[in-house]
């Protein structure tokens, strides 16, 4: 029988690959090679290089509410660049999914933007690393946030975040995830955020 410890790195071993299936299967979906920011290339099934893209930043957050659901949000900003004949603008695209157990998209809406590309989860600044909840978290709400941005990857896990901080952060996420949810009419994403 495992000891709790070794329960406790076999979950967290378990969440990162589910986070790398979960990144690798929305990559697909969005046929890009990757999140992270700076140069991706695009290639055809012949492994050609078909376009480049620039990434200036990419999020995700699972959100995952007690007795009520989960999905993923997405944010993904491209600036504008050039390749061969393709013109590629700077836009902003946004979305939200499910994924069944093996980490595989279920329901799937995004957003595209090229005009008012303003980003309310990049534009905050201000967190509590330390001091999100001093609180015992049974029941309620977990995020776990993955950021890539220039020469960084962050990693967050929160539960019922509580600060003044933190909870600016949590209704922008909820404000994005309700509109997200609305518009793609999957009724049990609309539930998450009621």
């Amino acid at each position: 029988m495992p000891n709790r410890t070794e329960i406790i790195r076999e979950n967290q071993l378990n969440k990162l690959e589910l986070h790398q299936k979960v990144i690798a299967n929305l990559c697909s979906k969005l046929e890009i090679p990757s999140l992270r920011a700076g140069n991706i290339t695009i290639r055809d099934e012949r492994n050609w290089r078909t376009n480049e893209m620039n990434i200036d930043y990419s999020w995700l957050v699972n959100i995952a509410q007690s007795f009520t659901g989960w999905c993923w949000l997405f944010s993904i900003k491209f600036n504008k660049t050039e390749f061969r004949e393709f013109q590629n603008p700077k836009k902003l695209i946004q979305g939200i999914f499910t994924i069944d157990n093996q980490g595989i998209i279920e329901e799937f809406h995004i957003v595209t933007k090229t005009e008012n590309l303003e980003d309310k989860i990049r534009n905050l600044t201000s967190y509590d690393l330390f001091d999100a909840n001093r609180g015992i978290t049974l029941d309620g709400v977990s995020y776990e946030y993955l950021i890539f941005a220039p020469n960084t990857e962050v990693q967050m896990t929160l539960n019922n975040p509580d600060s003044k901080n933190w909870k600016v952060w949590e209704n922008e996420i909820r404000g994005l995830g309700k509109e997200l949810a609305d518009d793609s009419g999957v009724d049990n994403l609309k539930i998450i955020f009621e």
